[in-house]
C-alpha cells in the first residue's frame, strides 16, 4: 500500500512540473546578469540581459528572451513559448514630422492592426523629450500582446526603445525595458561635435531615386538640383558640411558618340595627375584623378550610357582625404542610371 501511494506522489509531482510547461505560459523572466551591447557605427549602446539573443536589421537592434521565441515576434499567431522582444532603433527621418505627428501616426496604425492605446504621456529618452506608448490587443482567442514604446527626436534622427510581451510576461519585460533605458547611449548631438565630425560624411547610406538614376549616400548629405547649364539635360549635388567637399552628376546628350570618344574629348579640361577605370552602373568607366584648387582633389568618371553622357564628379578637402574618398567612391559606385 505504502509502495502505491508513494508512486502516486511521484506521478503527481511530475504532472506539477510538467503542466506549466505543456501551457506554454509562465510569468517570470530568467535574468543571470546583464550585458553591454555596443555598435560604434550607429554610436548606440544599452545594457541588456545576459545571454538574451541579439539581432541587427541596420538602425535596429532586437533583443529576445530566448532562441525559442523569435519566430513568434515574426508571427504573433505561431505556436511556441510566451517570451519578451526589445527593439532599440534609429532612423533618419525624411520629412519634417515632429514628435507629436509621429506618436498621432504611430497610434493610428496601432488601432488599426487592433491594438487599444492604454495610454500615451510624455516622458525622456537620454535627456530628450519623448513620448511613451503603452498599448495591448489578443493577437489570436489565446494569446495577448502588450508593449510599450519610448520614441524621441534629435538632429533630424528618430530613436526609439519598444518592449513587447506575450500575456503575462509585460510586468518583467517592462522592468527589463527600464533597464535598457537607463543605460541607453546615443550618438554625440551635433551641438557637442567638432569641425571634423561634423564635416565627416555618415557611415549609413540612403538612397536617392527619380526618373533619371538612383544613388545612395551619406544620410548626413542632402541633395539638391540646381538648373542644368547647357549642354547639360540635368544636374544634381549631393552635399554636406562642407562645401567644397560634394559629389556633382549632370547629364548630357552623348550624341552617339562611344565613351572613349567622350573621355578623348573632354579631358583636356582637367589637369589630369592619374587616371583609372570602375564599374559605375555596370558599365566599366574611365576617371581621372585631378586637381583645380589648394587642399581640394578632384575626380571625374566618364559614364555613357543610353546614349547619355554622365559626368560624374567629386570634390574633397584633401586632409580627410580617408574619411572623404572611400564614402565618395561608394557613392559612385551605387549609382544605377535609367
Amino acid at each position: 500500500m505504502k509502495r502505491g501511494v508513494s508512486f502516486l506522489l511521484s506521478v503527481l509531482v511530475l504532472v506539477a512540473l510538467i503542466l506549466p510547461g505543456c501551457g506554454q505560459k509562465r510569468d517570470s523572466l530568467q535574468i543571470a546578469g546583464w550585458e553591454l551591447y555596443q555598435d560604434t557605427y550607429y554610436g548606440i549602446s544599452f545594457k541588456y540581459p545576459q545571454g538574451w539573443p541579439v539581432t541587427q536589421e541596420g538602425g535596429r537592434f532586437s533583443v529576445y528572451s530566448s532562441q525559442d521565441v523569435i519566430n513568434r515576434f515574426y508571427d504573433f499567431t505561431a505556436e511556441g513559448p510566451d517570451g519578451v522582444r526589445i527593439l532599440v532603433s534609429t532612423q533618419k527621418m525624411d520629412t519634417l514630422e515632429t514628435l507629436e505627428e509621429y506618436v498621432a501616426q504611430l497610434s493610428t496604425n496601432l488601432q488599426g492592426f487592433g491594438f487599444d492605446i492604454t495610454t500615451t504621456e510624455p516622458s525622456t529618452l537620454v535627456g530628450l523629450p519623448g513620448a511613451l506608448v503603452h498599448y495591448k490587443g489578443a493577437v489570436d482567442a489565446r494569446n495577448v500582446i502588450e508593449a510599450v514604446q519610448l520614441t524621441a527626436m534629435r538632429d533630424s534622427s528618430l530613436f526609439a526603445v519598444k518592449m513587447e510581451a506575450f500575456n503575462e510576461l509585460f510586468a518583467p519585460g517592462r522592468a527589463v525595458f527600464d533597464t535598457v533605458v537607463a543605460t541607453l547611449h546615443l550618438p554625440k548631438p551635433r551641438s557637442e561635435m567638432t569641425q571634423e565630425e561634423l564635416a565627416s560624411p555618415a557611415t549609413d547610406f540612403v538612397k536617392f531615386e527619380n526618373d533619371r538614376l538612383s544613388v545612395q549616400h551619406p544620410s548626413n548629405f542632402e541633395v539638391s538640383m540646381p538648373k542644368p547649364k547647357a549642354p547639360s539635360e540635368f544636374a544634381m549635388d549631393i552635399k554636406g558640411y562642407r562645401q567644397d567637399s560634394y559629389v556633382h552628376i549632370d547629364v548630357i546628350p552623348a550624341q552617339g558618340l562611344a565613351a572613349e570618344k567622350v573621355v578623348e574629348q573632354n579631358a583636356k579640361f582637367f589637369r589630369e595627375t592619374s587616371r583609372g577605370t570602375a564599374t559605375v552602373s555596370g558599365t566599366s568607366t574611365t576617371y581621372i584623378n585631378y586637381s583645380a584648387t589648394k587642399d581640394v582633389q578632384s575626380r571625374v568618371y566618364f559614364l555613357v550610357k543610353n546614349d547619355k553622357f554622365y559626368r560624374v564628379i567629386f570634390n574633397y578637402y584633401a586632409p580627410m582625404r580617408d574619411v572623404y574618398l572611400s564614402a565618395f567612391e561608394k557613392t559612385v559606385g551605387s549609382l544605377a542610371v535609367k
